[in-house]
């Protein structure tokens, strides 16, 4: 699977889209993307695939926010202690947005609003 990311990397990248069709259709097309749809009950999680090496998430922005949450490309930077990063992180004047949750058994993720107003991901591997 490659290098594992280091603490503080970048180590995920996810797009959240309300048309998914297309935008596996744009991204097969563009870099040669494959895609490999995983139902995980109560939504479907496509893995980017290049060749064997998945390379990012994609999924369906959830049915009547579709006003409230635009289509965007969310990143998420590894950190040893999610609860410890996202205290620290609003010591530093960080909002939270999505309390830690677990994601399947792959491990725990969050999202903060920096100062500044961007959106970024915490992900403490399993």
């Amino acid at each position: 699977m490659g290098n594992k990311p280091q603490n503080s990397e970048f180590c995920w990248n996810e797009l959240m889209t309300s048309d998914v069709p297309r935008a596996k259709e744009f991204y097969k097309a563009l870099f040669g993307w494959e895609n490999e749809d995983h139902d995980m009950g109560d939504m479907v999680y496509t893995l980017f695939k290049s060749g064997d090496k998945s390379i990012g998430g994609l999924l369906q922005i959830p049915q009547g926010k579709e006003n409230q949450i635009p289509p965007h490309w969310m990143s998420y930077v590894s950190v040893a202690k999610l609860e410890q990063a996202v205290e620290k992180g609003q010591k530093l004047g960080a909002t939270l947005v999505v309390p830690p949750k677990t994601a399947g058994e792959f491990g725990r993720l969050a999202v903060i609003l920096d100062p500044t107003g961007a959106h970024i991901a915490l992900w403490e591997a399993a």
